[in-house]
């Protein structure tokens, strides 16, 4: 600590030996506040000399008459009457062509014309005709100034609401003249049949904001009609979510059924395809065993007898089959299966087998009687029976071709079609309580709007009700004088100041403004970035005008002094003392004098010099550390932060209205933090918005001197490399 000391007071005593370091010491120090008092005082109230911007007001407007107003009324007229008594700019007064050609030229900063059918554009709602805008043509030079066009855009916006301003009141004023100078000729019956019809027309006013507002109220009454519905529909809705839940477990069970079925009619396909084969084969055989059972000869009658009853059996229990097949083909339902004509000829092809099943069972049932009691007869029903066999076979098998050509397709795509039901079903049944659920969240969420709109409409109502009596009780008044025949009531009605009363008509509402946090003036709110760039640019004066680091002399004395060489931290933090000490006074300079001359609001004013010592002392170990650890490219990095910090510390202009990554940049600038505590200070405190401002300033310190104390060591060859090459130029 002994050798940090002796270095910094060495410095001191070394830097105030001459009259040329005192005067670059003084100039180090004033040249801050210089640059800052010099732009707070331009800055202090610019807006206060708009009235030297030069504003062309040329109005050509040709008036507009009917015959409701028989007065010919000039809205051009009265703006420019009006804008003479405006100070706020210079307004110039001429013709429509000077004042394009003097914008060009730039004798006017800008040029506002009144055409020529602006007083008849306005007043067109007196008519029947559409209403139309009127407009006002504006001329600017963009290129005279950066800042004019947008003061005499606000000049311009000032001409449009003055324009509305007396469009109002020139309106109001001649339609009250109108009825005060009534006054004056009530004797004459042309005036008053003229207010007789004011009179009515002002009843019927009134009547219509009655009808109004009865008709907003039956609304309202609309809206209490639907929250009623509103409210039984949430319940409907909450007994059909209810019902929903039984509904999705039967639409599980529908689609269980539908499985079922679909399976069933799979098998029944397959089962009764296969039945036809069979009954086909059988019959088949049926020709067989008749020829086996004539063939043998050697049996007696007695078996043969049993042979023909037993095949007989069989073919009865086959015919007994088919008829249960056909009673169940003509059940079906045939447009919803396979169709009339399908049925049809399925049913005939049935009754065939059954029929012919039906007269081979009794050929062979004759056939053992007759075996019984006549052999030789028997002999001859053999080819009989055989023919009968064969035909019930064919039968068989024309009827397995038409089922398997017609009904068995229909059973297959009834199938698909049972199993498409039984997906839908599923899908519905999942979406329906959703559904439901948001059904009631909607119900529930309109019912409130509605309760809301209810209020709004009956709101309006009643304004509009109490319109409309005050309408309708100076109706009465003034019918009553007029039925009445003394005049003095009527000019004790219409009486009154009709200037005063159309100037408050024209301008009903007047903005009262409460300012939080207020500021004086204009100098005030920009002496945050005119104080504190300043500082920036003297830290960065300091590095790039004084040695950063020791000469080999000063070590020398300093290892004399001490008996041991002096460490590099101790040459760092040694050194830096007198940089720290420029700096201070710097900020008391500059902070000092923008309080006690430049006289900048500060409601802290204490605190206003705390932040700027406190600013001076981080803004000079940044510009001191750099240069130290990095040469000339460390002074490069301090003109890059100064750059940078002129538009992305929110001194000027607030940072929501600049591009993204200036927002985003702006918290690693230290100009931000000292910007933020300067406002603080100048206009007041809010949740110690200056100290946490302050915190984070501070907090530029730690990695300043992690990279002055030890990141440093391994820069050092890089800065012999890069002095080296700059000398080597012999320009740099």
């Amino acid at each position: 600590m002994s050798t940090i000391i002796r270095l910094f007071i060495g410095d001191l005593k070394r830097i105030t030996s001459n009259i040329v370091s005192i005067i670059l010491v003084i100039g180090l120090v004033t040249i801050p506040g210089l640059f800052s008092w010099f732009n707070i005082a331009a800055s202090w109230d610019p807006f206060a000399n708009t009235g030297n911007l030069k504003f062309a007001v040329a109005s050509v407007d040709e008036g507009y008459s009917s015959d409701l107003i028989p007065v010919k009324i000039k809205v051009g007229d009265s703006v420019v009457n009006a804008l003479r008594a405006n100070s706020q700019l210079d307004w110039t007064f001429t013709s429509e062509a000077d004042a394009i050609d003097g914008t060009k030229s730039g004798e006017y900063y800008a040029a506002v014309i009144i055409p020529k059918d602006f007083s008849e554009k306005m007043m067109t709602f007196f008519t029947s005709d559409t209403v139309n805008h009127a407009t006002l043509t504006y001329y600017t030079n963009e290129k005279a100034n950066a800042l004019a066009p947008k003061v005499t855009g606000q000049g311009a916006d000032q001409v449009a609401a003055q324009v509305n301003q007396m469009f109002a009141q020139t309106l109001t004023s001649t339609a009250l003249s109108i009825a005060s100078g009534l006054i004056d000729q009530l004797d004459d019956p042309q005036a008053t049949q003229m207010l007789g019809s004011f009179n009515q027309k002002i009843g019927d006013v009134a009547t219509t904001l009655d009808d109004t507002a009865a008709t907003l109220r039956t609304y309202g009454t609309l809206t209490d009609s639907a929250s009623s519905l509103m409210s039984s529909s949430v319940k409907l809705i909450k007994t059909a979510s209810d019902e929903a839940k039984n509904t999705k477990q039967q639409a599980e069970s529908a689609k269980s059924g539908a499985s079922d079925v679909t399976t069933a009619l799979n098998s029944a396909s397959s089962t009764l395809s296969d039945a036809l084969t069979a009954s086909a084969t059988s019959f088949d055989a049926v020709s067989t065993n008749i020829d086996d059972v004539y063939a043998s000869a050697s049996k007696s009658s007695t078996d043969m007898v049993a042979s023909l009853r037993a095949q007989a059996s069989n073919v009865d229990d086959q015919r007994a089959k088919y008829q249960s097949i056909r009673d169940t083909v003509a059940a079906l339902d045939p447009s919803t299966t396979i169709g009339t004509d399908a049925q049809t000829a399925l049913l005939d092809g049935l009754d065939r087998i059954i029929a012919r099943q039906t007269a081979l069972r009794d050929s062979l049932n004759t056939a053992a009687s007759d075996l019984e009691s006549k052999n030789e007869l028997a002999q001859s029903q053999r080819q009989q029976i055989k023919d009968l066999a064969a035909q019930a076979q064919s039968s068989v098998t024309s009827v397995k071709s038409e089922f398997n050509d017609s009904l068995k397709p229909k059973i297959d795509e009834l199938s698909t079609s049972l199993t498409t039901v039984a997906a839908t079903i599923d899908n519905s049944s999942s979406s329906l309580n959703s559904t439901i659920d948001d059904l009631d969240n909607t119900a529930a969420n309109a019912n409130t709007k509605l309760t809301d709109v209810k209020s709004t409409l009956n709101n309006t109502a009643d304004k509009l009700t109490a319109a409309a009596n005050k309408l309708s009780e100076f109706n009465e008044a003034m019918q009553d004088a007029l039925n009445s025949g003394d005049m003095s009531k009527v000019r004790d009605l219409l009486g009154g100041d009709t200037d005063a009363l159309a100037a408050t008509l024209a301008a009903p509402v007047a903005l009262k403004r409460h300012a939080m946090f207020p500021v004086a003036n204009f100098g005030s709110s920009l002496a945050p970035l005119y104080t504190f760039l300043p500082l920036w640019v003297g830290s960065l004066l300091m590095a790039v005008t004084l040695k950063t680091s020791v000469s080999r002399r000063v070590r020398d004395e300093l290892e004399r002094e001490t008996g041991r060489p002096a460490r590099p931290h101790q040459l760092y933090l040694g050194h830096y003392g007198v940089f720290a000490t420029i700096a201070l006074l710097q900020s008391t300079v500059s902070c000092g004098g923008t309080l006690l001359f430049m006289r900048v609001q500060a409601v802290h004013p204490l605190l206003f010099m705390l932040d700027g010592w406190v600013s001076s002392l981080v803004y000079s170990l940044f510009a001191y550390t750099m240069v130290v650890s990095f040469g000339n490219v460390g002074k490069a990095i301090g003109v890059l932060y100064l750059v940078v910090q002129i538009c992305g510390s929110g001194a000027a202009y607030p940072l929501q209205i600049l591009p993204d990554f200036v927002s985003a940049l702006s918290p690693w600038l230290p100009v931000t933090h000292s910007v933020t505590m300067v406002r603080a200070a100048i206009a007041g405190i809010y949740a110690n918005d200056y100290w946490l401002a302050m915190g984070k300033l501070l907090l530029f310190v730690p990695p300043l001197l992690l990279l002055g104390l030890l990141l440093r060591k391994p820069l050092v060859g890089f800065n012999r490399w890069y002095v080296a090459q700059v000398e080597s130029t012999k320009l740099l």
